[in-house]
């Protein structure tokens, strides 16, 4: 049965069937109504809020499973972020799941806590997999009953179980602050840019009037091509101008780059292709410090200067001022391609700042916003990693609290 090797002292292997037992109570008269999904990246959210809609069809929902507080909810669906289906305990409030997931419950809280955070380790994953059918279906797996509950599980004493529990809960922690503060940065970023780039609040020592100004007045298409040693790179609505290679994994671009668009330092690059919500295309300054290239089918500008490319990289990060100024110069191909020149892009007015000290104070302020930003999200990842490899020590006994 242990498929387990070199079990640190006091541990043992059971079977999930001997701590957890399957909840299949339906929903008879549809008593409950609160429909709740489990998220790979969320855990259990209430449906209705996570989608923004309901997806339970409220004639049926008589046969959805009820689940109670605290009662661990496994989904079948398979995703990157959990390669063998999701498994959370639901924190919220007694509700209702799908009949595709499986309900189960443990008893003891200490072991509860303990096997919310095994069920994300690599030893349950590849228990999972050594039972699993994938079927037709790429993306959900199908197991029955008795073999979940057939699968076996670490555990170590009982003290052990709470210390690794609370240890874990306190990265868990962190990872939460940080990423509500991140949320929080990203808020106020939002409303000084709105303030700030509609002159809803000027600086202080700061009353020139700003003025309707042609892109083209601002902006100059160099139309320089690849220096044949630059990397490609791509536009990303949230990063900017990154490298294909590595944000992306691999490289989109022709075998043949001698005819792509040099893109020197603090450049404004436009893509002219839809995406998100940005459905005429993103618009974005070059922060990498050297040259790059981009697609040639994208639209490379250089600036009067780089604080005046800045404010208009943040102009641009709101995909309502971006539709606003594109839409009413753009024409729709055939296929929803989008058809527009670069002088036809450079051709409409926009208010901006006239005095370069103000373009530099409010390219600065917003700039600095994002470097904060930034540094959260590093030690939001620092912090997941950290997680990682405390997992990876603790619940399988390589490091003992």
């Amino acid at each position: 049965m242990n498929s387990f090797k070199n079990l640190p002292s006091g541990w043992r292997v059971v079977r999930l069937g001997d701590v957890a037992e399957k909840v299949s109570t339906k929903n008879k008269d549809s008593f409950i109504n609160l429909v709740l999904s489990n998220s790979a990246t969320n855990g259990i959210v209430v449906q209705n809020e996570y989608f923004d809609k309901d997806i339970a069809n409220k004639n049926n929902i008589q046969d959805y499973y009820i689940v109670d507080y605290g009662d661990f909810v496994y989904n079948p669906r398979i995703s990157i972020n959990a390669p063998t289906g999701p498994i959370n305990r639901n924190l919220i409030s007694i509700g209702i799941v799908s009949p595709l997931y499986t309900v189960f419950r443990v008893e003891d809280e200490k072991k509860a806590k303990f096997l919310s955070y095994f069920f994300k380790s690599i030893f349950w994953y590849n228990q999972v997999k050594s039972v699993a059918n994938y079927g037709a279906r790429h993306d959900r797996i199908n197991i029955t009953d008795k073999d979940f509950f057939s699968l076996e599980i670490l555990l170590p004493p009982i003290d052990e179980q709470e210390k690794i529990a609370e240890i874990l809960s306190t990265w868990d922690r962190a990872i939460n602050l940080t990423a509500e503060l991140i949320k929080s940065k990203k808020e106020f970023k939002k409303g000084l840019m709105q303030n700030l780039l509609t002159t809803k609040i000027r600086l202080p020592n700061f009353n020139d009037e700003w003025q309707e100004t042609k892109l083209g007045e601002i902006l100059t298409e160099h139309k320089l091509k690849s220096d044949g040693k630059s990397d490609v790179y791509s536009v990303s609505v949230h990063v900017g101008i990154i490298n294909q290679i590595e944000y992306l994994g691999r490289s989109f671009a022709a075998q043949d780059t001698l005819n792509y668009n040099l893109v020197k330092p603090f450049d404004i690059v436009y893509t002219k292709s839809p995406t998100g919500n940005f459905p005429y295309g993103i618009i974005k300054q070059n922060f990498n410090g050297k040259n790059v290239i981009v697609s040639p089918l994208y639209g490379v500008f250089t600036p009067i200067n780089r604080y005046l490319g800045a404010w208009l990289h943040f102009y641009f990060e709101s995909s309502i001022r971006t539709k606003n100024y594109l839409q009413t110069i753009i024409q729709k191909g055939a296929k929803n391609t989008i058809n527009i020149s670069n002088a036809t892009f450079l051709s409409k007015k926009i208010l901006i700042p006239i005095a370069l000290k103000e373009q530099q104070k409010i390219a600065e302020i917003l700039t600095a916003c994002d470097d904060e930003i930034k540094i959260l999200e590093n030690k939001l990842e620092s912090l997941k990693t950290q997680k990682q490899g405390l997992m990876q020590n603790l619940l399988t006994g390589k490091v003992r609290t």
